[in-house]
């Protein structure tokens, strides 16, 4: 990693441990580009321990797709709750996440959608609990935002769904209340499209940065439900119908 991208690293972890967010960024310390901006998320999860998973998404169903890892020690099964003074953004989107049953390692023939569609156990409901290591992340360079996790804060999954290869991503229904008021609703809800491009896309991204899918890795494909924002003592929950729900509080 350059000496740039070692920089930016030491930065995003101090305000990890310090809770002091990144004010202003120096243009030299962002990323030149994608393969940069992932080596500093690498060098970032190193440190911080073992990875649960993977958030990956889109903006659109043909756009090129990013992805963060998730760090085991802010994976949690819900109902999950973490602290708000350790996420003060609050950032809350409902989303749908896959577990892997078995691995998908570096090898040299790319993985086909089917393929990597087949290889998965369980669909789960599932929040993400949206945090940057900036003061401001929407005036941030993207290869900024993409080194810091893509604003990963915390994740939290439901209970596995039932019978889930007969669901229809593209009209499955999605709702998001907090403290009970439903303040999110939408059907087909992923900018994405259909997860199988982003899984697949997944697969081939990690095989050939040496890693691989791991079998029990849990991916979670974009928000179906918008970002919105809770403050302390906020329980957020979303539910599909047909599905499941999931929930998650800001703990005072």
């Amino acid at each position: 990693m350059t000496e740039p991208g070692a920089l930016l690293a030491r930065r995003l972890l101090e305000a990890r441990a310090g809770g002091r967010p990144i004010a202003d960024l120096p243009r030299t310390l962002v990323p030149v580009d994608e393969a940069a901006a992932y080596a500093v998320q690498e060098s970032v999860a190193r440190a911080l321990g073992r990875i649960a998973g993977w958030k990956v998404g889109a903006a659109t169903p043909e756009t090129e797709p990013s992805c963060a890892p998730l760090l085991a020690a802010t994976v949690a099964p819900s109902p999950a709750r973490f602290a708000a003074a350790r996420f003060p953004l609050g950032g809350i989107e409902g989303e749908l996440a896959f577990r892997f049953a078995r691995d998908l390692p570096t090898r040299a023939e790319p993985y086909g959608e089917e393929e990597v569609w087949q290889a998965v156990a369980t669909l789960h409901p599932a929040i993400e609990l949206v945090q940057s290591r900036f003061a401001d992340f929407r005036a941030q360079d993207m290869r900024a935002l993409l080194a810091d996790n893509l604003s990963n804060g915390a994740f939290c999954y439901g209970e596995a769904a039932a019978d889930w290869r007969r669901v229809d991503f593209l009209a499955q229904p999605a709702s998001l209340a907090l403290d009970g008021v439903e303040v999110a609703r939408a059907v087909g809800g992923n900018a994405a499209g259909h997860p199988r491009r982003l899984l697949a896309w997944l697969a081939n991204h990690l095989a050939r940065r040496g890693g691989g899918l791991a079998a029990g890795d849990i991916v979670t494909t974009g928000t179906h439900t918008g970002l919105v924002f809770a403050g302390a003592g906020v329980t957020a929950r979303v539910r599909f119908p047909g599905i499941g729900e999931a929930a998650l509080t800001l703990t005072a």
